[in-house]
């Protein structure tokens, strides 16, 4: 396998581990209390995950950059102009800059090697 495809595939492997974490974890968590006049009060500990919290539509949001990443995976294994890979790369690092406060942190290994994978591929297809 080469190198170029063989960095497309762990970007694809880092984009389902972070969507997969980002699905599963409590990433929500907060104390509410109450105070009844007389008592000591009673408080309690909430935590939730993403979609808890804001609903299914959720795993579509987490889903496009596993999907961009196998795109690039695709567009390196079968020699696709350089182009499609640099602008699947370039869009997956763009939209982890954009969410880089909330979830595009956890997506940027995947798109620095996605990005790598572009760099590195020599198989594709010049455009003439």
């Amino acid at each position: 396998m080469k190198t170029a495809s063989l960095l497309a595939s762990t970007a694809v492997l880092a984009a389902v581990l972070a969507a997969a974490f980002l699905s599963f974890a409590n990433t929500y968590s907060g104390e509410s209390c109450e105070v009844v006049p007389g008592s000591a009060g009673e408080c309690s500990d909430t935590s939730g995950t993403l979609a808890e919290e804001n609903g299914k539509w959720v795993y579509g949001l987490l889903a496009v950059p596993v999907v961009i990443a196998a795109a690039g995976l695709a567009a390196i294994a079968c020699c696709l102009p350089k182009g499609i890979a640099w602008s699947l790369a370039g869009l997956a690092l763009a939209g982890c800059l954009i969410a880089i406060f909330s979830i595009g942190v956890f997506f940027l290994p995947a798109a620095l090697l996605l990005l790598s994978a572009a760099a590195t591929d020599r198989a594709s297809v010049e455009p003439s």
